[in-house]
């Protein structure tokens, strides 16, 4: 019996042990379950709720460009992206998966994107927790393979999306501008205003100056995704609240003239081109040289791309911020700041031209060699005599001549509503006193600058602007592209901020009628349209760094303006024989009949001009024009 108690002892022991052990797990189980259930219930059932339940955002499409007869300019189409969505800062494994260069060597095989910027979306994803777009307007191959590993590809996901499209690609890309995709630092930024990792933002052009107007509002749901963040299904609790598109513009633009504006100048490698109605300052058209194809921003660029694009000049709007001397052109303002100041009249002879001008010892040359001989002030602009306008400057003096000049909107911004104009440069007493030193700068520099040389820098919209208000007789006009936005009530164009350009009605009239000769038998005879009564003036800008610019500026028909052009081409020669026949070829496309037009490509089968015609056809093959 010892024995036996000595053998069960142990027993008891051990049984009494393990049934401790047994209590003692259940106890720590028990009040886990209890930390979790009561203590940490509502931090758990958020975090659940979020693995099951997750916000999508519905992006809004951007408003729709239109030009002022209704024809598409630019819209938004549904497409197809390529997205990376985060998962919640607890997924831990997912995340690090997401992070391996496997993962993300696979993705970008699959999607046929640059390694570094997938990464880089990939991790700022992760950072914010909001989705990243990895491919835009993916082709049916790239969107295949991904649907094909989409269970070996946490995250990654096609999804629709809005795709800005630009119908016309080229055609006015630097008025429309583009909408790119918005960087890390516009988001930290611009966040607050609702901007998300995705999302598109006008970077110039249209697209920038009114972003507000033509973003929407983007809406959401919430859908119900499985354990790899994959969706399920949609929420049923309440309906998702659907995306506002942007409102719709309407521009001043007419295609038909920007289409011809853009055939003008279709061999041109460098220049810019504008037409503006004289009546009300709206653009009619707007080319710079050389363009871009927005709907390239649309999809994403490489760094290659971006790189040549901007490197190779063809970002910057030349139309608006490109400064040119205006060479010739400038005469038109200097004719009329010596009228109203009376310095000479339109019948005014001075000193004959024989091909030079001597001033302070030093010989200022006319672009005519063997000189124009005696001239009135009209017959001096119809030529375009330097000589003639070195004496017209040593009478008018820089204090008037920049006075003119600055009424006329040269040296300030026109008001335009696109991004980034430039100023231009009207030098006055002042600068040049700050330039050179009070007193110390000479009077002979009046012979460059009432020429359109020197310092003077205009931009071609500058040009255009000065030569729609001589068209109009000194009426301000304040250039702008949108005409209407549509779901905006009662909106108005900007008006001009200066006053009218103070002149006669005699002085308009004899710079108006001198216009209207240099095209009849001047420097631009190569502007002639038939039937049409053309006004403008010709310009050779000099270039130091290589030829020099052709311009010119004009409007048409002289008796009823409708339209206003300004051409710069640049290191390309002489204004008469380069830009004139240019502005010829838009005229000839928007005034004409079509018939008329379409024979005037076929001289042999030309109608005879009408009896009344103020300008007749003429020959201008052979021609050569100094200004």
């Amino acid at each position: 019996m010892p024995l036996l108690n000595h053998v069960q002892r142990p027993r008891h022991t051990r049984a009494a042990v393990f049934t401790a052990a047994v209590l003692a797990g259940f106890g720590a189980v028990t009040v886990g379950l209890i930390r979790l259930q009561v203590t940490f219930h509502d931090k758990y059932q958020d975090l659940a709720k979020e693995n099951h339940v997750r916000l999508e955002v519905l992006r809004a499409p951007r408003g729709s460009i239109y030009d002022r007869n209704g024809a598409l300019l630019a819209d938004s189409a549904p497409s197809f992206s390529i997205t990376f969505r985060p998962f919640p800062a607890e997924s831990v494994s997912v995340m690090q998966l997401t992070q391996g260069s496997d993962w993300i060597a696979r993705v970008c095989r699959l999607i046929e994107a640059d390694t570094t910027e997938v990464r880089s979306a990939v991790s700022l994803a992760n950072r914010t927790g909001q989705t990243a777009v990895l491919r835009r307007n993916a082709p049916f191959a790239v969107r295949a393979a991904i649907e094909e590993t989409r269970g070996e590809l946490p995250g990654v996901e096609v999804q629709i999306e809005p795709l800005r499209r630009y119908v016309h690609g080229i055609e006015a890309a630097h008025l429309l501008g583009y909408a790119g995709e918005i960087n890390e630092e516009e988001l930290e930024e611009r966040g607050p205003e609702g901007y998300r990792s995705g999302d598109l933002i006008g970077r110039t052009g249209v697209e920038r100056t009114y972003e507000d107007i033509l973003r929407g509002q983007d809406g959401a749901e919430f859908v119900v995704v499985n354990a790899m963040g994959r969706r399920v299904t949609t929420l049923s609790e309440g309906p998702p609240r659907l995306p506002v598109p942007g409102h719709d513009l309407v521009l001043t633009l007419d295609l038909k003239v920007q289409t011809a504006l853009e055939d003008a100048m279709a061999t041109v490698e460098r220049g810019a081109a504008v037409a503006i109605d004289p009546r009300d300052g709206g653009i009619l058209g707007l080319v710079s040289r050389p363009a871009f194809d927005p709907n390239e921003f649309s999809v994403g660029l490489s760094q290659e791309r971006w790189k040549e694009l901007s490197e190779g000049g063809a970002l910057l709007d030349r139309a608006i911020q490109g400064v040119y001397p205006p060479g010739s052109t400038f005469k038109v303002v200097s004719m009329f700041a010596a009228l109203r100041n009376d310095v000479a009249r339109p019948e005014t002879h001075l000193a004959p031209c024989t091909g030079r001008y001597q001033f302070g010892g030093r010989s200022f040359m006319c672009w005519k060699h063997d000189g124009h001989g005696s001239l009135d002030f009209v017959g001096a602009l119809e030529n375009s005599c330097d000589v003639y306008f070195y004496q017209i400057g040593i009478r008018l003096g820089l204090p008037r001549l920049a006075e003119a000049a600055r009424e006329f909107g040269l040296g300030g911004r026109t008001g335009v509503d696109l991004p980034q104009e430039k100023k231009g440069l009207v030098p006055s007493p002042a600068w040049y006193d700050e330039r050179w030193g009070a007193g110390r700068w000479r009077k002979g520099l009046m012979l460059n600058l009432v020429i359109g040389q020197g310092e003077l820098l205009v931009t071609p919209i500058q040009l255009a602007v000065m030569i729609a208000e001589t068209a109009m007789g000194g009426k301000a006009v304040r250039p702008h592209v949108v005409g209407d936005i549509r779901g905006v009530r009662n909106f108005q164009p900007a008006r001009p901020t200066r006053d009218r350009v103070d002149g006669r009605p005699a002085d308009w009239q004899a710079v108006q009628q001198a216009l209207e000769l240099v095209v009849v038998g001047g420097t631009a005879k190569a502007a002639q349209v038939p039937g049409i009564r053309v006004a403008g003036k010709t310009g050779t800008a000099q270039n130091p760094h290589g030829k020099d610019h052709a311009l010119f500026a004009c409007y048409a028909p002289a008796d009823n303006p409708r339209i206003a052009l300004a051409f710069v081409i640049e290191n390309s020669g002489h204004g008469g024989s380069i830009a004139a026949p240019k502005a010829s070829q838009v005229l000839s496309r928007v005034l004409l009949p079509d018939s008329v037009y379409a024979a005037l490509k076929h001289p042999g089968r030309l109608p005879a001009p009408a009896a009344n015609a103020a300008i007749a056809v003429t020959d201008t093959a052979g021609t050569t024009n100094g200004d």
